[in-house]
């Protein structure tokens, strides 16, 4: 296992895809230094809603994981070289599992770093106290998003060789629209569910007023259901395709 998470690593290592991943990081503090550069100070209310929901859990957090996920299974589909794998006497989650952990070896701290930097330079800037928790609070709560998406998005690299085109109408489509303005949908929204938890862990800053966020127990339950159903959907499609 420990070699296939090496080998999965090294093919998420392509030039042009680090670059990719590193220009998504840093775009939370473009709209960060905007706003600590204007000269009406925001609130942690503007912040809450322009850069933690608007841009942090709306774009950066979902297409981050979508660029480090989909190829895991997807560029191995490709060079058909997923064959020798299956091959193998391993069982199929010991194949999956090392697969996920190296997606999310790459997302998570990501997308951390780029919440927590982006968080102080904005939070600091503007003079609001309690910055360094709103920071950690930010990075939990997207750490956690990662993870969940890392899972799905594995999953559709698996299932289909269109898994960025794809993973990008549904981030535009299910979670920007559907997700932020059907009520009942918002439930079966990964965004919402570290909007929550984000809420949770510093309700003084995150008081979710700026948009309707869901309730703690209701994104556990939601975050749980989605991290096992796609592991497993992962793994039962690793078992019945037809490998090349």
């Amino acid at each position: 296992m420990i070699a296939i998470y090496l080998l999965s690593l090294r093919q998420l290592q392509g030039r042009w895809r680090i670059a990719a991943l590193l220009a998504v990081t840093a775009v939370p503090l473009v709209p960060a230094i905007f706003a600590v550069a204007s000269s009406d100070r925001p609130t942690a209310l503007d912040l809450d809603d322009g850069l933690i929901n608007g841009v942090l859990a709306s774009a950066v957090l979902p297409i981050l994981t979508l660029v480090a996920a989909t190829p895991v299974f997807g560029n191995e589909l490709e060079d058909k070289t997923l064959g020798n794998l299956t091959m193998t006497p391993l069982k199929r989650w010991r194949i999956v599992a090392p697969k996920l952990a190296a997606a999310i070896s790459v997302a998570v701290p990501l997308i951390a770093l780029s919440a927590v930097v982006s968080v102080l330079v904005a939070f600091q800037g503007a003079e609001i106290d309690g910055a360094g928790r709103a920071a950690a609070a930010a990075a939990i709560g997207l750490a956690i998003g990662a993870l969940l998406y890392g899972t799905m998005f594995a999953w559709l690299g698996l299932f289909t060789s269109r898994a960025l085109g794809i993973g990008l109408l549904y981030v535009f489509i299910w979670e920007g629209l559907f997700g932020t303005f059907v009520d009942g949908l918002k439930y079966l929204s990964v965004r919402q569910y570290s909007l929550s938890i984000i809420r949770q862990l510093d309700p003084t800053r995150f008081d979710g007023s700026s948009q309707t966020v869901i309730g703690i127990e209701a994104a556990a339950v939601g975050a749980g259901i989605v991290l096992v159903a796609f592991a497993l959907l992962t793994v039962r499609r690793l078992r019945s395709m037809d490998v090349p």
